[in-house]
């Protein structure tokens, strides 16, 4: 994990804890959660006054970049034969 944006103990639970109720909700895309959390948190982060609510707004935007790749990977797929 990202020790260096991450200022305590606490702090890295809970976002430990984000990550896994994503990864539950999103099985087999562990990785992609993981890195796309911390791409988020890396800059908002830094700026933060407020740090109690950065795992749900970065949970938030974790999962629209999954619904947005969910749909994109539905519209790349092949589509059956409409003949049949």
């Amino acid at each position: 994990m990202d020790t260096e944006i991450l200022r305590n103990d606490l702090e890295r639970s809970k976002h430990e804890a984000a990550i896994s109720r994503l990864c539950d909700e999103y099985p087999n895309r562990n990785s992609d959660i993981r890195d796309n959390y911390f791409k988020i948190l890396r800059p908002l982060s830094s700026k933060a006054s407020i740090r109690t609510y950065l795992p749900i707004i970065v949970a938030r935007e974790v999962k629209l970049l999954m619904l947005r790749s969910k749909g994109a990977a539905k519209l790349a797929a092949p589509r059956g034969n409409s003949n049949s």
